[in-house]
């Protein structure tokens, strides 16, 4: 067992740093813990700003999450879940989601039902089974992500440096050595540890290992004059018909959400424009205008889950460095990516150090 008075270097200051921070106080009270982020904020691909066009709080991109995501509903606390998840086909609305699997998988994994490796569809499926209504329960964020996962989180660390980019390491036989930021060189002690929570892209551009294809996903949010309402009242629709995946309604926020969105080339007001029409086609209405509008693309929102891609994923939170060790959603090889992911693969890192 390494030395309670190490320090725990943290690269990535996202979901899955943070949470390493956590399990890491929690079995090293006496650590010193360090996150290094490169941008200005916490939190990766969840977090939440406030948006001078729409002038309101709006998340990074809208996540959902089912009850059966047992780790981020602990983050979450109390948190009101839906009952159901509502879907909308051939014009009619229902909750009978096993007759939309296709659909369903798509959103899961970001990538095209077709394409999914079926170890990973196995696997997924086993730890989903039995699917009962508590599993089912669903909740998507608000543009309160920042407040109800990302900033009960920061506290567990000592330092964070946000700003602070990675750019390459000093190795010596089978150890890092020091961590070469933008700002300056850190140097490591015999027993510190080094934890990697970047993404996979950047994982290798500084420590080598496989090259991952990724799929983009779209987010769109519209500002609308007073307070929109989907049919029955409901708060949030999937649409396998439409361009638009999921239509989640928050006050006067529209957000909705398109996976696997590599083959959509509309340019951001054309696009905008044609999903505020799928909106209000929902309602049986024809827009009259196109309110305020912002679109996100995150072109590697997560790793594509076919079978190429989930060979090259990982088996253990180990590494070739004796001192570094990763997490992410994309390192847990049995999971879908997703905020669970992220968590558990946090998790696994305290197993194994």
């Amino acid at each position: 067992m390494f030395s309670e008075k190490k320090t725990f270097h943290i690269i990535g200051g996202g979901l899955a740093g943070l949470s390493a921070a956590k399990f890491i106080r929690k079995k090293h009270q006496k650590a010193r813990i360090i996150i290094y982020e490169a941008a200005s904020h916490l939190g990766g691909r969840c977090f939440s700003f406030y948006d001078e066009k729409l002038q309101r709080n709006i998340d990074n991109a809208t996540h959902a999450v089912l009850g059966a995501n047992k780790e981020v509903k602990k983050l979450l606390g109390k948190e009101k879940f839906f009952s159901k998840i509502f879907l909308l086909k051939d014009k009619q609305i229902h909750s009978r989601f096993w007759q939309e699997i296709p659909f369903l998988l798509l959103s899961i994994f970001n990538t095209a039902p077709q394409k999914i490796a079926k170890s990973l569809l196995i696997s997924t499926a086993c730890k989903l089974f039995p699917f009962l209504p508590p599993q089912r329960k669903f909740y998507f964020s608000q543009g309160n992500l920042s407040a109800k996962l990302i900033e009960p989180l920061a506290g567990f660390a000592d330092e964070i440096k946000t700003g602070w980019v990675l750019q390459k390491i000093s190795k010596q036989e089978n150890k890092i050595t020091t961590l070469k930021f933008n700002h300056q060189d850190v140097k490591l002690g015999a027993n510190d540890i080094v934890i990697s929570a970047l993404d996979a892209k950047q994982y290798q551009l500084i420590f080598g290992g496989p090259q991952f294809d990724f799929n983009p996903i779209i987010n769109i949010y519209f500002r609308t004059s007073v307070p929109l309402t989907l049919p029955n009242n409901i708060p949030f629709l999937g649409t396998p018909d439409n361009l638009a995946d999921w239509i989640f309604i928050n006050q006067d926020i529209v957000a909705v959400t398109i996976s696997d969105s590599q083959n959509i080339q509309l340019k951001d007001e054309e696009l905008a424009r044609r999903i505020w029409q799928e909106i209000r086609a929902v309602n049986g209405l024809t827009p009259a205008f196109l309110p305020p509008y912002r679109v996100m693309r995150h072109q590697r929102a997560t790793i594509c889950q076919d079978e190429k891609n989930q060979a090259l994923r990982p088996t253990s939170a180990q590494t070739s460095y004796q001192n570094l060790f990763i997490c992410g959603d994309w390192t847990m090889k049995n999971y879908p990516c997703c905020l669970e992911a992220a968590i558990k693969s946090a998790q696994r890192i305290i197993k194994e150090i």
